[in-house]
């Protein structure tokens, strides 16, 4: 009781904050279920918040929260670091570990906020996209469920998480409907099929009829499907037929940035492009919107040209007065 007390005297004077014995006993582990219980309520735990979840429970899960200092928090960052990690991935990492605090604090497991830095992204983003040549080259060599799947991906700027979640219930006549839940701004989205999507369709209607080993037939629930089942993690594939197509290895996302620049280059308003692409903000959707150096060079020809057309003006010299 004493010690207690000392404790609470020396909180009061800028000492260590007071620790009640069941706050000693919470673990990291357990704040990350609290976090994602709180993200499931919200409907905001993802496949991929899962992904980045995992590597903090191998680190700090066992840990009582209690022992996790910002120091120790600095080794981790630094060590990812050094592993090669960019800024951004070790953010998302970080701001996990800081969103499990801040819902322990709210349901009073703990009593402290960590202070956990945030790295500069500055000049971080990626600027990875793909010419048609590229595409077409690492498409050919890619499985054959993938190919239509990338194919999507290519035209309408989608991320892969929403095309792999489309059902043929969300396939009308002439659109695609895109679920809130599965959209990454939890709006609903739609994507009318016009030209090679409507085909990209038809390739996978028919593709949807499968066979059992009795010999009995079924229809897949899912547009874009392996055997039936929605498409998982295809990282080694895709990697794989980058290398095959000699094409430096760029990922599934950059598909995202070449549709936001294509439909850019092809004259469609900024407003419509964000509209496919699912972009909510100028600023996201101009970071993707890469603009490359022949672009440039064409809009300076297409600049001085405008200029050559311009009539000369006639400078009239103005006299002096009294002269």
């Amino acid at each position: 009781m004493k010690h207690r007390l000392g404790e609470l005297a020396a909180e009061q004077h800028g000492g260590r904050p007071f620790v009640g014995p069941q706050q000693e006993r919470i673990t990291v582990n357990q704040l990350l279920d609290g976090l994602q219980q709180d993200y499931e309520l919200r409907d905001k735990f993802t496949v991929k918040v899962a992904s980045v979840v995992k590597p903090l429970r191998d680190r700090f899960g066992t840990w009582r929260a209690a022992e996790v200092t910002s120091d120790a928090v600095a080794k981790y960052i630094a060590n990812l670091r050094e592993k090669g990690y960019c800024n951004s991935t070790v953010n998302h990492r970080t701001q996990l570990l800081r969103q499990a605090f801040k819902v322990a604090i709210r349901h009073k497991l703990v009593s402290v906020a960590l202070f956990i830095p945030r790295l500069s992204e500055i000049g971080n983003e990626r600027q990875g996209f793909f010419e048609t040549s590229d595409f077409d080259a690492v498409t050919s060599h890619l499985p054959e469920y993938l190919r239509d799947f990338a194919r999507f991906g290519f035209l309408t700027g989608w991320r892969k998480g929403s095309i792999s979640s489309l059902r043929w219930a969300d396939v009308g006549e002439d659109v695609i409907y895109l679920r809130a839940e599965n959209s990454k701004s939890r709006k609903p989205e739609t994507m009318p099929l016009e030209g090679e999507l409507f085909d990209i369709i038809e390739r996978r209607r028919t593709a949807a009829v499968l066979e059992d080993e009795n010999g009995s037939k079924r229809f897949a629930e899912f547009v874009f499907h392996r055997k039936g089942q929605p498409i998982g993690d295809f990282r080694k594939a895709w990697a794989t037929a980058c290398k095959l197509a000699n094409v430096d290895h760029r990922l599934f996302h950059d598909l995202r940035r070449t549709a936001s620049r294509n439909m850019i280059s092809a004259g469609a308003p900024q407003a419509v492009a964000m509209k496919i692409t699912g972009h909510r903000t100028d600023s996201m959707f101009r970071r993707y919107a890469i603009v490359n150096e022949e672009q440039k060079r064409e809009a300076l020809a297409k600049t001085q040209q405008y200029l050559a057309t311009i009539p000369a003006r006639k400078v009239v010299a103005i006299g002096k007065t009294g002269t």
